[in-house]
């Protein structure tokens, strides 16, 4: 089947299931949201996504259920996609990621903690930024 054809393939199966790996995990194309796990009874897990190619056309969902610093969750290409830098590590509760495949390359939508809407601290106090995953996330203050 050509790469032009993988598109096409969405109307023959329903997907209605989550995955929630607490082991290492190969993704097949039809594991469209994912909720890892990785504590200290299964250590720290690597997530393996489907061929990009197959995955044409589609969107995945990972949140993280658990994980630390020791404990993380590891996003790793099958090193077929197009400029993809390094590995994504998770490693906090909540840590997120939504893929895309153009059918040659992932693209993260977006990733990291759940971002900080908006804060009220008491006048003339500023809390310092507070770290999630790989992303800072600076307080607002709404007056």
């Amino acid at each position: 089947m050509s790469l032009e054809d993988r598109g096409a393939q969405h109307d023959k199966v329903i997907v209605d299931k989550y995955v929630g790996p607490n082991a290492d995990y190969e993704m097949s194309t039809y594991d469209y949201v994912l909720r890892p796990e990785a504590d200290g009874v299964s250590g720290a897990i690597t997530i393996t996504l489907p061929r990009v190619s197959e995955a044409k056309g589609r969107f995945y969902s990972i949140i993280c259920r658990n994980a630390d610093a020791v404990n993380t969750v590891t996003i790793q290409d099958r090193d077929d996609s197009e400029c993809w830098a390094k590995d994504i590590v998770m490693n906090g509760k909540c840590d997120r990621l939504f893929l895309y495949s153009d059918g040659l390359a992932w693209m993260p939508a977006w990733t990291g903690g759940f971002p900080q809407v908006s804060t009220t601290y008491p006048p003339g106090t500023t809390p310092a930024p507070t770290t999630r995953g790989q992303t800072t996330i600076a307080p607002t203050t709404i007056d």
